[in-house]
């Protein structure tokens, strides 16, 4: 019969209790980087959706946040700052700010994307 060693009693236990914070907070980084790049997609595709409504030559400046704001709406992101949209030499910049939701407090509070579309014009034939 073998005798166990009277050291080893709670070892199991203490260890246990080391490694289950360590785990949990794993576990919270884990969902915080998972909601930090949705929000992230989320502004890039709203970004790129409002430049794309604001670059045609009839369309304004108001037609590019209104396109990002519905993306933002469709695609679940939360707390999102009005987008900025830019229309100048012919080029068309939409900037959006999505607030992030934090679990893990050192974790960036916002995310912000652009997009940069050129201006549709219109060059007549004998100018070409």
């Amino acid at each position: 019969m073998t005798r166990r060693s009277v050291s080893d009693s709670g070892e199991a236990t203490a260890q246990l209790v080391i490694i289950t914070p360590v785990l949990v907070l794993l576990i919270f980084l884990g969902v915080q980087a998972a909601i930090y790049f949705h929000a992230a997609n989320v502004a890039a595709a709203a970004a790129s959706q409002g430049a794309a409504a604001a670059s045609p030559r009839t369309a304004g400046v108001a037609d590019g946040a209104t396109a990002a704001q519905i993306t933002i709406d469709e695609l679940g992101g939360s707390s999102a700052v009005t987008p900025a949209v830019e229309d100048s030499n012919g080029i068309v910049r939409v900037t959006v700010s999505i607030v992030v939701q934090r679990i893990v407090p050192f974790f960036p509070g916002s995310v912000s994307r652009s997009a940069i579309e050129p201006k549709e014009r219109f060059v007549p034939e004998s100018n070409r």
